[in-house]
């Protein structure tokens, strides 16, 4: 897997990677962060961390960190070799091109789309730079053999743009049971005592955050009993923190550094509410976020914006929705929640009963079959090709007389 993320605080792909080494899978990381080996069950992840690689802001340091952890991540797959798929996650697609060595070697390659590039890159930097993503789409997906999506939107929103067409699996952002346990009762709110709201994810600006923190300066005495604790990813949490201390002093606490994916499940058990303060635009319309998934998985109850990707999966009735951007609205939305205890359990226990249908159970099944069949019609390829030692190999990952062959 090659992904421009830290391991150790991207649930998707921690997810996939165990799932793949629990079957006794040899799974190698090419992503940002530090070296590690992590043991799960008969198989082992390799974390290979591509320390030259840095985030920045803009797009000249967008091109310029994509490009540096690019030609990193390539030198790293190819003196790998032998490997039985390479799958790179997003963003950026181009991020394919360090695979391409070994798809010319008759490794098949999966194009993993977390997020859609060209509406993201709309947002952020304009109509022009999107144009420029577009192109970046259809070429990196023309050289995967596969293509993943997160939800059915995303699927739909690529199919419409000619990209994934008939190749393209979708493999929903649902908690990993083994990391988070079985699906949690309902979350009773307390009669008494600080009602703990959670917030965690993205800190950008697109996700909502400095929204929730003003709407927490309008809840005021309706509910004061609220607190919040937000939990953001990425650069500014000192600006929220500021912004925290003006609008809703002593009400919230953001946390001072990133949060490892390890310690979610606790932040999880110890609130009462989770919130997904999304603004809506051509990017976020398309999410069904993880956070949200997690909430429920959690048994919160949870405040939400009214976004189409989420409506197309939780009704009315499931979550407490909001306007997306309103501070006003969403801090409506929490004080009603709060007001209403036992609507808020039934809201919880019909978004988890929901939530089912789209279980990891399910997305993991699906997402190993796609593995396997690919690898399973490369090694068909390598028979007729009369490449015997490919062919003799075992299931994917587990070599067969040679300690190079590696998933």
């Amino acid at each position: 897997m090659v992904h421009y993320s830290d391991f150790r605080l991207d649930s998707r792909i921690q997810r996939q990677a165990r799932a793949l080494a629990a079957r006794g899978d040899e799974v190698h990381l090419a992503c940002l962060g530090e070296d590690d080996r992590v043991d799960v069950g008969g198989g082992t992840i390799h974390v290979h961390g591509l320390r030259g690689a840095r985030r920045g802001t803009g797009v000249a340091r967008y091109v310029h960190g994509y490009s540096s952890f690019l030609a990193a991540a390539g030198r790293c797959v190819a003196a790998l070799d032998r490997l039985d798929v390479v799958e790179i996650h997003n963003m950026p697609d181009a991020l394919v091109a360090a695979a391409l060595l070994s798809r010319r070697r008759g490794t098949p390659v999966i194009l993993n789309v977390h997020d859609t590039f060209p509406e993201l890159f709309a947002c952020r930097f304009g109509p022009r730079a999107a144009r420029l993503a577009f192109l970046e789409e259809r070429l990196s997906a023309a050289c995967a053999d596969a293509v993943i999506t997160v939800t059915d939107a995303a699927r739909d929103t690529l199919a419409a743009r000619g990209v994934g067409v008939g190749r393209t699996t979708v493999v929903m952002n649902a908690p990993d049971e083994g990391v988070f346990g079985p699906p949690a009762a309902p979350v009773r709110l307390p009669a008494e005592g600080p009602i703990r709201v959670l917030y965690h994810g993205g800190g950008a600006e697109r996700f909502g955050v400095p929204t929730l923190i003003r709407a927490f300066g309008l809840l005021g005495e309706r509910v004061p009993r609220a607190r919040l604790r937000v939990l953001a990813s990425g650069d500014g949490r000192d600006a929220l923190a500021a912004l925290a201390r003006d609008v809703a002093p002593g009400r919230v606490d953001v946390a001072a550094g990133p949060v490892p994916f390890a310690q979610i499940p606790a932040e999880l058990r110890a609130a009462h509410v989770g919130v997904v303060p999304t603004l809506s635009n051509a990017f976020t319309d398309l999410l069904l976020p993880v956070k949200l998934m997690e909430y429920v998985h959690a048994g919160l109850p949870v405040v939400c914006s009214r976004l189409p990707g989420v409506q197309r999966h939780f009704a009315a009735d499931e979550l407490r929705y909001a306007d997306p951007g309103s501070p006003t609205a969403l801090a409506t939305a929490i004080a009603e929640l709060c007001a209403a205890p036992a609507d808020a359990v039934q809201r919880a226990e019909r978004a988890t009963a929901r939530q089912r249908e789209l279980g990891w159970a399910v997305q993991q099944e699906r997402y190993l079959g796609l593995v396997d069949d690919l690898a399973a019609r490369a090694r068909g390829r390598g028979r007729r090709r009369g490449a015997g030692a490919r062919a003799a190999r075992g299931p994917v990952g587990r070599p067969v007389g040679h300690p190079a062959d590696l998933t």
